[in-house]
């Protein structure tokens, strides 16, 4: 017979039934396989959306490589030939057919007839004389660049284009823009004025000037004199102003000091001149345009010139109007020629 306390305990009725709170109570999050499995699918999806994201975004996260070029050389003896003895190129004559060598293939021949082919097609470049390129302007022979339109007038020369030779002197000679002398010294007195810019007078003038000076021997002398307002004479490498020897260092002195001397400003032509007959030349070489040039200056010049022989050579741009008469007085009367050069001929 059961007691009361065990009639208590023992269940009665049917099971409880599992409800709806029961239910919700189970979810994946509470249920291991569910979680397992659904951390795998997610796995998976990651997975598979990295996958194509990567395979997009790798064309733009290469580097960008440039392309190498490949080759393949042969060997080649490219060691000084020379004979059995040894030569320069070969001091130990050491030189060798590299076919010899196992692995290596040898030489090309050349095919003389080939060769004779080329040469007679192909035209021979001579390197012996190479011209100056270090002044800007057009190439100068000395001879005004070209032919000259105007007359070349004074001293013992009959006017011509070429201009001519003065009194004349003894001693080496050389010429400028046409203009002929000979003498133990030269000065030559540029214009370096603002209106020495048309046509790149200045460049063609400094061009000039070291040509001139290459035909001075050595045994003379000369100077350089550049004016505008001011008159700068060249001074010799170890800072002297005066005539200096016509070494080829004083030239490449000249050459160095040319780059200095810009055109601008106005013109003193007394202040120039004054200054080279201070330096006693037997030839003066002047350049200018003759711009405000007077016959009173003239007159002036010729009573300082001494035996000192001007060489005129004027620029202008307007040809056939029989140039400069104050620089026409100025060469005759010191024994030197005048030259008329027009610079629209100059090559811009």
């Amino acid at each position: 017979m059961m007691t009361q306390t065990e009639h208590e305990q023992q269940p009665s009725g049917p099971p409880p039934v599992e409800t709806t709170t029961t239910k919700l109570r189970r979810s994946p999050l509470t249920d291991p396989r569910a979680l397992v499995c659904s951390l795998s699918i997610h796995v998976l999806i990651v997975g598979i959306a990295s996958f194509f994201a990567f395979r997009v975004a790798a064309p733009i996260l290469e580097p960008t490589v440039g392309r190498v070029m490949k080759g393949e050389l042969e060997a080649t003896d490219n060691r000084a030939t020379g004979d059995p003895g040894g030569s320069s190129g070969d001091p130990e004559g050491r030189a060798a057919d590299l076919s010899a060598e196992p692995g290596i293939p040898a030489p090309p021949t050349r095919d003389a007839a080939a060769d004779a082919l080329i040469s007679e097609i192909l035209p021979t470049r001579d390197t012996t004389e190479i011209p100056s390129q270090t002044l800007p302007g057009p190439s100068t022979s000395g001879l005004g660049m070209l032919k000259a339109t105007g007359t070349g007038e004074g001293g013992a020369a009959t006017g011509n284009t070429s201009g001519g030779g003065g009194k004349g002197g003894s001693g080496p000679g050389t010429q400028f823009f046409g203009v002929r002398d000979q003498g133990r010294s030269f000065a030559y007195v540029i214009d370096c004025s603002g209106s020495m810019t048309a046509r790149n007078s200045l460049g063609v003038a400094k061009r000039e000037l070291l040509w001139s000076l290459d035909q001075i021997a050595a045994d003379a002398r000369f100077a350089v004199v550049f004016y505008n307002l001011d008159a700068k004479v060249f001074t010799d490498p170890s800072g002297r102003q005066g005539l200096m020897a016509a070494t080829p260092t004083n030239k490449a002195r000249v050459r160095t000091l040319l780059s200095t001397i810009q055109p601008d400003g106005g013109t003193d032509h007394m202040l120039a001149l004054r200054a080279a007959f201070d330096l006693h030349p037997e030839v003066i070489f002047f350049l200018t345009d003759a711009d405000l040039m007077t016959r009173q200056e003239v007159a002036e010049i010729v009573a300082l010139a001494g035996k000192t022989r001007i060489q005129a050579i004027e620029f202008g741009q307007v040809s056939g109007l029989g140039g400069s008469a104050p620089l026409k007085t100025l060469a005759k009367s010191t024994g030197g020629t005048y030259q008329y050069i027009d610079v629209n001929t100059f090559v811009r």
